[in-house]
């Protein structure tokens, strides 16, 4: 990490590298959710693709990639390592305005990313349905409310620029303005899927997290 104020791709490599085992367990079980729900050859837009960790989980079902994320060193990153792919396009772009048309792709999916939007959260919500086919489904993977604990236990671990803690959020220090942290009941979720009119598939809870499954 170059300083409290920097938050960028290199510090989540090494965040990655020294994840607990809550995480490492929760990541998992994110990439078998993906296997068994995204179809062979499908459209899937991924927010927040950071290094590429998701989109390489499901490489070997579809190459018909495309991952955003705002931070132009998590673009670099993740086209690196996603190279030799010809299918797969990485973009800086933001979760609330994506250049792309109305019901362009199969899947669009957010994996870890949607505890981060804050306020924004409603927006990218509504982005992600405009241009999500109309069977198409969306999947975001979030903390869920018993993920605290192990929260707090990875910002000691890897000393999180934190700068207050209100209630279960956690606001630190970000040059990406993506400085809140949330977890989620499933309440609070199925509230925030109704508000932006989305339909629940399923919400499955996982060991810190929930995964969830979305249509039009």
């Amino acid at each position: 990490m170059k300083n409290s104020n920097t938050y960028d791709i290199a510090f989540w490599e090494k965040v990655l590298k020294n994840l607990p085992l809550a995480y490492k367990i929760w990541f998992e079980k994110e990439k078998e959710y993906l296997q068994q729900n995204i179809t062979k050859n499908a459209k899937v837009l991924e927010i927040g693709c950071g290094e590429g960790r998701s989109l390489n989980d499901i490489i070997n079902i579809t190459e018909n990639l495309t991952g955003i994320d705002h931070d132009p060193e998590a673009v670099k990153k993740a086209e690196a390592n996603l190279n030799g792919h010809s299918g797969v396009k990485i973009l800086s772009a933001e979760a609330t305005n994506l250049p792309f048309k109305d019901e362009f792709f199969d899947f669009v999916i957010c994996m870890t990313t949607f505890a981060n939007f804050g306020d924004k959260k409603y927006k990218a919500l509504d982005e992600m349905k405009r241009v999500l086919k109309n069977q198409g489904n969306i999947i975001i993977s979030v903390f869920s409310e018993e993920a605290f604990k192990e929260r707090m236990k990875l910002y000691k671990k890897t000393n999180f620029p934190i700068k207050e803690i209100i209630g279960t959020t956690v606001i630190y220090n970000s040059k990406w303005g993506d400085n809140f942290s949330e977890q989620f009941s499933q309440k609070e979720l199925e509230e925030i899927f109704k508000k932006t009119k989305l339909k629940i598939v399923e919400i499955k809870k996982l060991n810190m997290a929930y995964i969830c499954k979305l249509k039009k």
